[in-house]
């Protein structure tokens, strides 16, 4: 051994120094395995950087952490089917109001929409409400159809979460132009506790409610076993309460949903960001139709 040494131009202690860090590094490697391993239990779609962002582990960079975990098979596989859940109407009854519209607080625009996802051998049919500037679910409704009485009952959840006042019209409610939200029995509802009506003219106007539904969809329900109906709706709960008190967002400083509305409660409205969204006014349709023509 003393001649490999030499060789080697290595000590002992070198050597053994150097198979006591590759131990502890491999020991470190497993301790992270470990981690990724719980956190998949619970959030079965959550992506490495996200997952790095929440766990913030003590010994590893950003990039070696996912670089570690692509390595242990954690990549995501792509789950995604195709079945049509909005049903438009042509009106012009709601238009889009959140043009030119800054948002500085919770209760002033909330979101909705319905999504989709098989199991059980059928399709249930997903209503969510969320407050766009917390990114807070306030109400949901699991339903194997598509009927406007699934939809009142989300909004109903979502009333209660926050409390059944008269928002005066302070309050915009925004969804797709879906007849759900069109329905009388809807409609009604939203007029008695002063809440104003938006809808969008094209999908990419409700960005935040789709974001929402693609996380809950594929990065839970359908990474999810389900034994019977009962067990799927529990489990939707569990999920909703997850993504509201357990999953970090970026766009929300790190905090969960939850966590973020407690921090806005002790800092005054005019030292938040400012929140605008996303809208296609006429000049833009105008340009955008001009160049889908030119491309054609």
């Amino acid at each position: 051994m003393k001649g490999i040494y030499l060789y080697c131009g290595l000590s002992r202690q070198a050597h053994h120094k150097a198979i006591h860090r590759q131990l502890n590094q491999l020991e470190k490697e497993s301790l992270y395995v470990r981690m990724m391993e719980q956190t998949r239990e619970i959030h079965p779609g959550m992506g490495l950087r996200t997952m790095y962002d929440m766990l913030d582990p003590e010994g590893i960079g950003r990039d070696a952490f996912i670089a570690l975990g692509l390595k242990e098979g954690f990549r995501l596989k792509t789950v995604e089917k195709f079945t049509r859940t909005t049903y438009s109407i042509r009106s012009n009854r709601y238009r889009n109001l959140l043009v030119g519209k800054w948002f500085t607080g919770v209760n002033q625009l909330w979101s909705s929409d319905i999504t989709y996802f098989y199991c059980l051998g059928r399709f249930y049919y997903l209503v969510m409400i969320m407050d766009v500037y917390s990114r807070r679910i306030l109400g949901y409704s699991l339903s194997d159809n598509m009927r406007a009485e699934n939809n009142s009952k989300a909004l109903i959840m979502a009333l209660q979460l926050r409390g059944e006042n008269h928002y005066h019209n302070r309050l915009i409610h925004h969804s797709d132009k879906g007849s759900q939200y069109v329905s009388d029995i809807y409609t009604e509802m939203l007029y008695d506790y002063g809440i104003q009506i938006s809808m969008c003219d094209e999908v990419y106007e409700n960005t935040h409610i789709e974001r929402l539904n693609d996380t809950i969809k594929n990065q839970y329900l359908n990474r999810m076993n389900f034994t019977s109906e009962q067990d799927l709706k529990r489990k939707v709960g569990r999920v909703i309460e997850i993504y509201n008190t357990q999953r970090p967002h970026q766009s929300l400083m790190g905090l969960t949903p939850v966590d973020y509305e407690a921090y806005l409660e002790t800092i005054p409205a005019t030292r938040r960001l400012k929140m605008e969204i996303y809208t296609v006014n006429k000049i833009e349709k105008q340009d955008f139709n001009q160049i889908k023509i030119s491309f054609n």
